[in-house]
């Protein structure tokens, strides 16, 4: 049951992602822009350490990112007022409002998707997403110790 279930999750990454990417590229946007702008909409205000250790890259490869998010006016780079040497990173009101369309953008699809299912079958899928959240959680936490 448990190959079956990595198959399945992997066949469905498999067949999202491509649409998905295709809108982010429509954007101008990368899978990895897409995660920074998702992460700091969720967690305004990180610093590029914090961030690096939400996304799982290096400290460099955040400055690379937030280095074009910040020239497409979309990520804005602001001192922390408790601690000078800290540069905190924000979504602006364009990063906002991209954010905002890439929301709608997938809900949009995903409203397509769950609407060839009936109530119970959307019902499952919550509850097994919920329970996979909850392991997931799980095993990061205690990866972090």
């Amino acid at each position: 049951m448990r190959t079956q279930a990595y198959q399945l999750l992997g066949q469905l990454l498999v067949r999202a992602d491509p649409a998905r990417m295709e809108q982010w590229a429509g954007l101008g946007l990368t899978m990895t822009q897409v995660r920074v702008l998702y992460t700091l909409q969720m967690e305004d205000g990180l610093a590029a350490g914090e961030l690096a250790e939400r996304l799982n890259v290096r400290p460099s490869t955040v400055t690379r990112i937030v280095d074009r998010l910040v020239r497409n006016k979309l990520v804005a780079r602001d001192l922390d007022e408790s601690d000078r040497r800290l540069v905190r990173h924000r979504l602006t009101t364009k990063g906002a409002d991209v954010f905002r369309e890439l929301q709608s953008m997938g809900r949009e699809r995903l409203t397509r998707v769950f609407d060839r299912l009936d109530d119970r079958q959307v019902e499952r899928v919550v509850e097994a997403l919920q329970d996979l959240i909850e392991a997931v959680e799980a095993v990061a936490s205690e990866e972090q110790g």
